[in-house]
């Protein structure tokens, strides 16, 4: 480390510090003072889009009337905010605020303890007074962090090729500067003259002035990554900062997305077990009504229906075999009354549904019957043998349900 030089309130070596008073505490404990806050130049910008512009801010649009006017009582925040302030948000953004007693000149006045401090310039400088209110913002200030930056808002003009300022390359100029707020931040992109100055009783650090080579590399700082030290252009190291803020952002919103998702996974999970004991009471509800049909009752209920189905498909014209099962002898009776129906890949409620439209097409059909041999015409001879099997069934059926052995 170089040798360390004290620098004192009006020190030339601290430009335009006579434009700022030190901030103290008021009575209610805020801090309160004078302080440059931006200044003409060219300045560097870093974009998301990793793009760089050397942008020029002329002593003719910094010092504009509506510029500073548009300066005048705006509100101090702790950092840049994402967002802009706006009366929606400025009561969790603000920690205090801008004056209206700003320097308004670019016509440059030195100190002489009675020039008005509206008119005290050095024609590069803009200076305020300003009020800082919020507890944690007067804790960051008194411990350190005093860089001021305002937040603004302008017309960009593009410059021609190689166009120089007071010896600086730029390629833009900023037009219709119009300020939003003025930030407490760690370092000033208008330098180290944009700081809050604190007297001595507040003060807790001196503001020295290294005369070391190596300490006075202009916008470097050391960041410890992965436990190693390492140096870089300031800017760099901020965003690197943010971009990490960022990444560690975007990790917890993963880790809260996969634990929001395993809830729902969990819940799918339960869903599918309950629907699963579901299916195995089913099951065992089934096995169970099948050992039940070794009840007599249950035995005359299956034996009548199944009777019932058979006189029907007999009445259908439908040839019986002996391995068909109910469902195909219901296939059977609805192709025989509908030729047309189509009942392949038709579940059970689609084929009852047309069987019951059968047996009514059926039944109509027997009653035309009855109403032609009431009529004392000749009946078919095997609608007579239909009605003598049906009678049959019945009192086979009968016969059955009240224990009798029936021989086949």
């Amino acid at each position: 480390m170089g040798e360390q030089k004290t620098v004192k309130r009006w020190d030339s070596l601290e430009p335009a510090r006579w434009m700022t008073t030190p901030f103290i505490r008021t009575t209610d404990g805020f801090l309160q003072g004078r302080a440059i806050v931006t200044s003409v130049g060219v300045f560097t910008y870093r974009h998301e889009d990793g793009s760089i512009t050397q942008e020029l801010r002329l002593p003719e649009e910094v010092f504009a009337t509506d510029s500073l006017n548009s300066m005048k009582l705006k509100p101090v925040t702790n950092d840049h905010p994402t967002e802009k302030v706006t009366p929606d948000n400025t009561h969790e953004l603000s920690v205090g605020s801008l004056g209206s007693n700003l320097s308004s000149t670019t016509q440059e006045r030195t100190w002489d303890g009675y020039t008005p401090f509206d008119k005290l310039t050095d024609g590069l400088h803009v200076a305020i007074d300003m009020t800082i209110t919020r507890a944690d913002a007067i804790d960051d200030v008194v411990n350190g962090k005093r860089a001021l930056s305002m937040g603004y808002e302008c017309d960009l003009e593009k410059a021609e090729e190689g166009a120089v300022w007071c010896g600086m390359a730029y390629d833009h100029i900023q037009r219709n500067i119009r300020y939003n707020h003025c930030a407490i931040v760690d370092k000033a992109r208008a330098g180290n003259a944009a700081q809050i100055h604190l007297d001595s009783e507040d003060a807790v650090l001196e503001h020295t002035i290294s005369t070391s080579k190596e300490d006075n590399k202009m916008g470097m700082k050391t960041i410890k990554i992965d436990g190693v030290d390492f140096q870089g252009d300031e800017t760099l190291v901020v965003k690197y900062t943010e971009q990490v803020k960022r990444a560690d952002a975007a990790e917890k919103a993963l880790e809260k997305a996969a634990t929001e998702h395993k809830g729902a996974l969990s819940k799918l999970e339960a869903e599918r077990d309950t629907a699963k004991d579901r299916a195995d009471k089913a099951e065992e509800e089934l096995k169970k009504s099948k050992a039940d049909v070794t009840n007599s009752k249950r035995l005359d209920e299956l034996v009548a229906a199944k009777l019932a189905l058979l006189d029907v498909a007999d009445r259908a014209g439908v040839e019986i075999k002996a391995d068909m099962s109910d469902e195909d002898i219901k296939k059977g009776v609805i192709t025989a009354v509908f030729p047309k129906a189509k009942l392949d890949g038709k579940d059970e409620t689609y084929i009852s549904a047309r069987f019951d439209s059968a047996v009514e097409t059926v039944e109509s059909r027997a009653d035309g019957e009855s109403r032609i041999v009431a009529g004392e015409h000749h009946q078919p001879e095997t609608r007579t043998d239909s009605v003598t099997a049906r009678k049959r069934m019945i009192e086979l059926n009968r016969r059955l349900s009240t224990g009798e052995k029936v021989e086949a």
